[in-house]
């Protein structure tokens, strides 16, 4: 917390994000519980809204190279919430709600598109060289916490006061977190010398691709991992694109456990997080082998959960090994991959990755009333036993403390 004392820009940045992760997290609820009510196929949809966009990100980092990062904060968010009020109004219309969700879904995933990039930009200006590091965990953090606190209040919050008044919230905190640019803007420069800089190192988003993908070529440790993390990412993405559809169907449950349930996958990922952070001094190779063995059981048990307390706990324990699981596998990427190489090999791996996530919600559609609902988890429990035994014949058994010249690990 001392971070956010010191550093007055940053602590605006910070309180803005919080309004408007918590006011998105509250609107994604409603959003998904509701289209499974009516039209539970456009949750597929609703799941490429929800991904397609935030692909733009490697084009976004080019926009934000050219521009002026903060003011491109702020229009973002202020364009957000101008968003949101006119889908508030077309509320009026009937049987408006499904499309207006999705067209909403899509553009604050589009917004992250722009904003993301131009947050990494601006947050490294607004803290000391020394802080960065607890800037970014303080970041992470409060994510995760938004996430899971927004989650159960979604759900609740659909019962409670109804789907406008959800939309307002969602529509007053992206305001708030434009307002808090705007604070956060006094604090920040931004030379035209420095954007004349930028643009001039800044590389095509083709050009990067194919440093990177001859960076990876130098770096053959990945290739048995990337199968198995991309069959992983397709198959989650399918599993949580249906999950407020089996809540309800399945689990016979309401608005409300859905949210919580949501919320306890979230409350596991904080906690992997920050237990991460002292299970970082044994080996990575076996510990996240362990972490992802352990989600491969919580996840093949999942549909056996027939009641909504014991969905809620099984997910949290995987949710748990998820958070301590990827955060170790960052961190084996970024020993393992030269820092000459780290941005453009990171960049190509991340845009791979992400290939999976929209193919996984179109295949949730399709395979409702084809395939058995509980596919999709099965699907995840084997993927991530596939990458435990990849990770455990890939992976260097003592990794040194800076980039050696081996082989870099995806994660999920």
């Amino acid at each position: 917390m001392g971070i956010i004392m010191r550093y007055r820009g940053f602590r605006a940045v910070w309180l803005g994000q919080l309004f408007s992760q918590l006011g998105n997290a509250v609107f994604m609820i409603m959003a998904l519980w509701e289209i499974q009510l009516r039209q539970p196929q456009l949750l597929a949809v609703a799941g490429l809204a929800m991904v397609l966009p935030s692909l733009l990100a490697a084009f976004g980092g080019v926009f934000v190279d050219r521009s002026h990062p903060g003011r491109l904060m702020l229009w973002t968010d202020i364009l957000r919430g101008v968003a949101v009020a006119l889908g508030l109004m077309c509320l009026l219309l009937p049987g408006s709600l499904d499309i207006v969700a999705i067209a909403l879904i899509a553009v604050n995933s589009l917004g992250v598109a722009l904003f993301g990039p131009a947050e990494m930009v601006v947050v490294p200006r607004l803290v000391a060289a020394a802080d960065l590091a607890g800037a970014n965990g303080l970041y992470s953090l409060t994510s995760q916490l938004s996430s899971a606190i927004g989650s159960a209040i979604g759900g609740a919050a659909i019962v409670a006061v109804g789907v406008a008044w959800v939309f307002g919230f969602d529509m007053v905190s992206f305001w708030i977190s434009a307002a808090a640019i705007l604070l956060m803007l006094q604090t920040f420069t931004w030379h035209p010398a420095e954007r004349q800089a930028q643009q001039a190192q800044a590389t095509s988003f083709g050009g990067s691709m194919r440093q990177g993908f001859a960076g990876l070529r130098t770096l053959p440790g990945i290739l048995p991992l990337t199968p198995a993390v991309l069959v992983a990412n397709f198959a989650f993405t399918a599993a949580f694109t249906m999950l407020p559809y089996w809540i309800h169907h399945i689990l016979g449950a309401d608005a409300v456990d859905y949210g919580l349930i949501d919320a306890a996958w979230a409350a596991g990922l904080v906690l992997g997080s920050l237990l991460a952070g002292r299970l970082g001094s044994l080996k990575l190779r076996t510990t996240s082998a362990l972490m992802f063995a352990g989600q491969s059981l919580l996840t093949l048990l999942f549909p056996f959960a027939g009641a909504s307390p014991l969905a809620a706990a099984v997910l949290f324990l995987a949710g748990v090994a998820n958070g301590v699981a990827n955060a170790l596998l960052f961190t084996m990427m970024q020993r393992l991959t030269p820092e000459n190489l780290r941005g453009r090999v990171f960049g190509v791996l991340f845009t791979l990755f992400g290939l999976a996530n929209p193919l996984g919600s179109l295949a949730a559609g399709l395979a409702l009333g084809h395939l058995p609902l509980a596919w999709s988890w099965y699907a995840s429990g084997l993927a991530c036993i596939w990458l435990t035994a990849a990770i455990w014949a890939s992976v260097p058994d003592d990794i040194a403390a800076e980039g050696a010249e081996a082989a870099v690990p995806g994660a999920i």
